[in-house]
């Protein structure tokens, strides 16, 4: 992966080789072993090969330890970000100061602005200089921050790295003592070039001498095909050349790592049991609070604070690196739905504790995470407040109880991530010196942060085909190259000046990102060292990235132009077996009917009936296999217990007034007292876990609320023709084709000529055609009919909604002005009744139907409507929109 034979004299000579990166002084090295043993030699001396910046570090150590530098604590990247953040939040508390939307970025960029400005020698105590920074209100921002930072480090006596490397310039002339070679630079920042001068009796630049390769290019249609293509071409290459080394350059190894991952398992077959077996190495590590082992772990540990997301806690009971692992058994499924049931994305750990402790099923009772929780808050000092460092333990001792990294054996990759995430916990007491002590949500919060900035990178084996970023690339060696993402908007990307430096500054110096000429000159050196690092050099570009068109980059115009891509489409292997398939037609839109021995264990409500109505495989889903969809969260309350509080309102209200002659007669002032009453009633029937779950304020604006509703819907009863409430909240029993169903009406009332009329509360928009038809979508209130003895005069929907409050219904009898009592005029065209009373019956024989239906087990997959699925939950079972297997 580098041609050696240009250093091979240096090396001899004894010189010191400094590299731009640790992929490249580790390619070096390993072509001198090779180069070595090739020639016979058994033992060979180790060439001194580094990258340029630790190496520089390194001196700085020997001068400390020689005593010609003064004894600082050299702070990591992750604790310098730390330290800018503490500045920036000190920042904030001023009154006058801005405050910012994301300060932890702020933080990233103000540090990456003293390094820039350190590296090319800019000295921002200068008049000069601190004048232009003055005219722009970010910079002269960061320079008061700056000055903070600066105050920070020299009183607790702590250095960054560039401190360390500017402090080299200090050793006198006597310290040169190396001869260096630099391989393979584009740009080395004047600071690092001062070091070296200060440090290097000779310096010497080496840069590639191979013959530059000849071009290809290809326009892709979109980014996959482009992927693809590149997968194959390394596929192809590999298996016709098992011995050239080939490397795919991916200019946004972020967004394309995991596409061409698959593209690449694809070509090699390396899916399935052959996983672990893709002979491809990537350059681009993960995140590690990303990394499956040790989120777990960062879940854990959250669950020690006052909330607990709810997507945490189903994730640790599905984790095979906790001890909670029993989300496959009945109690740990009982136990996820109960959680839903709460609704709250955000979960009180002590409700938890209860809730898990609680959950039972037979003679199975509390869940193992119950007893996690509860040892957990046993743990008294997790009240206190204490240094990073000294959180470690405590840290450790929560991960015991849940066991964690588990029971199961690690493969090799997780065993990596555990010994990174435990050198991460080593790395926690370097905080110690810039942190006071805090309290352990604090430190959580820190050790996230702190874990999001280390990046795990598998230690896997070296092979010959390699997936690398733009900078990883530059300087080694392949025999095949793919160049992808060459788009004109990416090559040479956009200018990105740092905000805290003034950009004229920036462009004087050319820092990086100050310019687009910067940046062009910045690729355009990029681009030689890959044609001449490759026999072979492939391009390629999308001609449209998110539906916007996109041309090639102009550092591609020498290059030689092939047709453009087509799709690559399934492989022929794929296909051809797909071509082969014998498909098996079953049908199975009918279950098992009920026999007469099960209708005990039968019971519904109208609610079986509705699912039936709007699609009998939701009912037989739902009401016989008993797939039920998780509760969805909401914010506060959810509708349904907001409609729960109205019914109770509304119950306690008509219990006062009893009839229309009551609720006429009534004074404003005394109306307005059962109307509060009713509201407290129904309050007071909350459950006290739903009452604790949201603020107290809420419940006032509920109250008020509910106020202003009941005397909205009032006015409306107040129209109507005289009544008697004769029934509330009254359970009903009864048999429709010999299917028992319960029933519960919301309200009866009696009617001047001796008739009843039935009504069904609404919050929500009612409409007469959800109770019409064959098969209504709403079909509760037709189904009231025969639960009374005698068919009532009206049916109706009461809907009760805030400046929307009406009656909604059919009957003989006009309850109201205005209300429908045409019949043949109301339901024409969806049911054939000429009169009331056939309309009744009519509804008797459809509601018979979709009883019949159910009992003889019809599941057929068939929404009433396209609204019928809205809120189904059942479509990971019927498959709902999905092609036929045995489709073209």
């Amino acid at each position: 992966m580098y041609d050696i034979e240009p250093v091979i004299p240096l090396i001899e000579a004894g010189y010191t080789l400094l590299t731009p990166n640790f992929r490249l002084a580790r390619a070096v090295r390993s072509e001198w072993n090779v180069t070595r043993s090739a020639s016979g030699d058994q033992v060979w001396q180790a060439p001194d090969i580094h990258a340029l910046e630790p190496w520089l570090i390194q001196q700085w150590k020997n001068a400390v330890d020689r005593g010609e530098l003064p004894l600082q604590l050299r702070l990591g990247g992750a604790q310098i970000t730390e330290l800018w953040q503490q500045v920036i939040a000190a920042s904030e508390r001023n009154k006058d100061a801005a405050q910012l939307l994301q300060p932890a970025a702020a933080a990233r960029q103000a540090q990456s602005a003293r390094d820039t400005l350190m590296r090319w020698q800019v000295d921002t105590a200068q008049y000069a200089v601190m004048q232009q920074f003055q005219f722009d209100m970010d910079c002269s921002t960061w320079l008061q921050w700056q000055r903070q930072f600066e105050e920070r480090l020299n009183t607790r006596k702590l250095v960054t790295a560039t401190d360390c490397i500017r402090q080299l310039l200090q050793l006198s002339s006597q310290q040169r003592l190396y001869k260096v070679a630099l391989l393979d630079f584009d740009d080395v920042p004047a600071l690092f070039s001062a070091a070296l001068a200060t440090l290097c009796v000779e310096i010497v630049e080496v840069q590639p001498r191979g013959k530059r390769a000849e071009g290809t290019a290809r326009a892709a249609p979109d980014k996959a095909t482009e992927l693809q293509a590149a997968a194959h071409w390394a596929c192809t290459v590999n298996r016709r050349e098992p011995g050239a080394s080939v490397a795919i350059v991916l200019p946004d190894m972020v967004t394309d790592k995991s596409a061409i991952e698959y593209f690449l398992r694809r070509e090699f077959d390396c899916l399935g049991e052959k996983y672990t077996s893709l002979p491809v190495n990537f350059s681009a590590g993960m995140a590690l609070d990303q990394v499956p082992v040790v989120r777990a772990a960062l879940q854990a540990l959250h669950c020690s604070g006052k909330q607990t997301p709810l997507d945490d806690i189903v994730a640790l009971m599905q984790s095979r690196f906790t001890r909670s692992t029993a989300s496959e058994s009945a109690l740990g499924n009982l136990l996820i739905k109960q959680l839903f049931e709460v609704g709250r994305k955000q979960i009180k750990t002590s409700d938890l504790r209860q809730v898990a402790n609680d959950v039972h099923l037979g003679d199975l009772r509390g869940h193992v995470l119950g007893e996690i929780l509860q040892q957990q808050a046993q743990i008294r000092s997790l009240r206190a407040r204490a240094t990073p460092g000294d959180w470690v333990p405590v840290l450790c001792e929560i991960l015991d109880l849940w066991a964690w990294p588990g029971t199961t054996a690690l493969d090799s990759l997780e065993y990596q991530q555990v010994e990174l995430w435990y050198r991460v916990l080593e790395d926690m007491a370097a905080y110690d010196v810039i942190c006071e002590p805090l309290p352990f949500s604090d430190f959580l919060n820190l050790l996230q942060r702190h874990c999001a900035q280390q990046v795990f990178q598998p230690q896997t084996a070296d092979s010959k085909v390699q997936v690398l970023g733009v900078l990883e690339a530059a300087g080694l060696k392949f025999d095949y190259m793919w160049l992808s993402g060459m788009q004109a908007k990416e090559w040479p990307g956009p200018a990105k000046p740092n905000p805290f430096i003034p950009v004229a500054l920036q462009v004087r110096l050319q820092m990086p990102h100050a310019n687009a000429e910067r940046e062009w000159a910045f690729v355009a050196v990029l681009m030689e060292q890959y044609m001449h690092s490759a026999a072979v050099v492939e391009a390629s570009y999308t001609q449209q990235v998110d539906g916007v068109p996109e041309l090639p980059s102009a550092l591609l115009d020498d290059f030689d132009w092939q047709d453009p891509m087509q799709a690559i489409g399934v492989p022929g292997e794929w296909s051809e077996r797909w071509q082969r398939r014998q498909i098996e037609a079953v049908d199975d839109s009918f279950g098992p009917p009920i026999l007469a021995g099960e209708l005990d264990q039968t019971r519904g409500g109208s609610g079986l009936i509705e699912d039936q109505s709007n699609c009998p495989f939701r009912a037989f889903a739902k009401h016989r296999l008993k797939s039920l969809p998780l509760a969805a969260v909401h914010v506060a309350i959810s509708a349904a217990d907001r409609g729960s509080v109205l019914h109770d309102a509304l119950y306690a209200l008509w219990g006062d007034l009893e009839n229309s002659t009551t609720l006429s007669a009534m004074p404003d002032p005394e109306l307005e007292e059962v109307i509060m009453r009713a509201v407290a009633s129904a309050l007071g029937e909350v459950k006290r876990s739903l009452w604790l779950s949201v603020d107290g304020s809420f419940w006032d604006i509920e109250r008020k609320r509910l106020e202003q509703l009941l005397k909205e819907w009032l006015l409306v009863e107040k129209q109507r023709e005289p009544f008697v409430v004769c029934a509330r909240e009254e359970s009903v029993e009864l048999v429709v084709s010999g299917l028992p169903l319960r029933l519960r009406v919301d309200r009866i009332d009696q009617l001047d000529d001796g008739s009843k009329a039935v009504i069904d509360y609404k919050s929500g928009r009612s409409y007469l055609r959800d109770w019409l038809g064959e098969r209504p979508p709403k079909p509760q209130l037709p189904l009231y009919i025969g639960a009374l003895a005698e068919t009532p005069g009206a049916l109706t929907f009461a809907q009760v909604r805030s400046r929307d409050c009406k009656y909604v219904g059919l009957g003989a009898n006009q309850i109201m002005p205005k209300f429908t009592t045409d019949i043949p005029k109301a339901v024409r065209g969806r049911m054939p009744a000429q009169d009331w009373d056939q309309l009744c019956t009519l509804w008797q024989e459809g509601l018979a139907a979709l009883a019949d239906g159910y009992l003889n087990g019809d599941a057929q997959v068939d929404p009433l409507s396209p609204g019928s699925c809205n809120w189904c939950g059942q479509q990971v079972l019927c498959r709902i929109g999905q092609q036929s297997v045995g489709a073209a």
